[in-house]
């Protein structure tokens, strides 16, 4: 809920509490009130009559949902990043929106204290996960590599200061700030617990650097200053591989005496990390260590997206929604039942 001097009104979280419980058959059916949502992905359609709606995703700190847009200011079209006003319904088409006012972040903070994280999703222990990075960069004893870590994503002297801001993704995991920092730490730890079960020989250092580097580009494929974690012009045109290794390429330029092997290496693991053409890499991984991390980087990445989507599932429901990153609906009545 989003308190101000006129009361409370509800965001997404709010609203999908009710209609977990089945309570939603009237217009703001949460207390009476219209309420706040973050609009993000916001897109123009067109009815079948010919008119024009939107459909979005609402979100705040703890959920997203998909909505249509209905109504909305004649002096101003829904666009994203902007906070709606809104009334509110649900029925089995989803969630529908007939917006008053669109209001900024900024515009909010300076009438409701709180207002940015109410909305934004963020990691909730980014600084503690900066001290168990920089212990891994330090643990690296190939002084090229630590080189290279220092030079980009090192909290204390690293260029590419987006890393601990950026989002992993716009909407399969890690949505949030911090996620890309988290997402990346995990995929390392999980890569070095996996060759040490495994018993088999590998390079630590390029697994670790690997891990922690391959998905860099993504500071400069979604926005994340503005709140929306939509793509940018870079990520629409080129996308986080070629950004990943063109970050990469600039920061060993200044490296004095980088092994050209190592290099190769470093960037066949961001080039193949998708582990298939049809998913988005050119290459498909020909080292261990970058058979490693590709399936190290899907299998957390998956297990985020079902934690997610675990979310916003009513109580009388056994099975989610349709899930692009998992490719199915998921059964979460077992899982709910170990996690109420």
């Amino acid at each position: 809920m989003i308190q101000t001097e006129k009361g409370s009104f509800p965001t997404i979280s709010d609203v999908l509490e009710k209609v977990s419980e089945n309570l939603y058959d009237i217009e703001n059916f949460v207390n009476g009130k219209p309420g706040f949502f973050f609009l993000t992905n916001v897109t123009s359609k067109t009815k079948r009559s010919g008119g024009k709606y939107y459909s979005c995703v609402v979100k705040d700190k703890d959920s997203s949902f998909n909505a249509n847009i209905w109504d909305w200011p004649a002096n101003e079209d829904p666009s994203s990043g902007k906070i709606a006003f809104s009334d509110f319904s649900y029925n089995n088409y989803g969630l529908s929106l007939k917006i008053r006012k669109l209001i900024s972040l900024i515009e909010l903070r300076s009438h409701i204290e709180g207002i940015e994280e109410a909305f934004i999703p963020v990691v909730p222990n980014i600084e503690q996960l900066k001290i168990e990075l920089m212990k891994l960069i330090d643990s690296v004893e190939d002084s090229y590599l630590r080189a290279l870590l220092n030079k980009t994503i090192s909290p204390e002297s690293g260029s590419v200061k987006g890393f601990f801001r950026a989002p992993a993704a716009t909407k399969n995991h890690h949505v949030r700030i911090g996620g890309l920092l988290e997402h990346s730490l995990r995929v390392a730890k999980l890569s070095i617990k996996s060759v040490d079960l495994l018993n088999c020989p590998y390079n630590r250092d390029l697994l670790i650097a690997g891990a922690l580097l391959h998905d860099i580009g993504k500071v400069f494929t979604y926005e994340h200053e503005n709140y929306t974690f939509e793509f940018t012009d870079a990520g629409m045109f080129e996308e986080h591989i070629v950004l990943g290794i063109q970050t990469l390429t600039k920061a060993i330029e200044k490296i004095d005496g980088f092994p050209p092997i190592l290099e190769q290496k470093l960037f066949h693991i961001v080039a193949s990390h998708h582990g298939l053409k049809e998913w988005g890499s050119p290459i498909v991984p020909r080292i261990l260590e970058a058979i490693i991390i590709h399936n190290c980087d899907r299998l957390e990445a998956q297990i985020d997206a079902f934690v997610e989507i675990s979310k916003s599932v009513a109580k009388d429901s056994n099975w989610s929604e349709y899930s692009s990153m998992l490719g199915t609906r998921v059964f979460l009545s077992d899982y709910e039942e170990k996690n109420d």
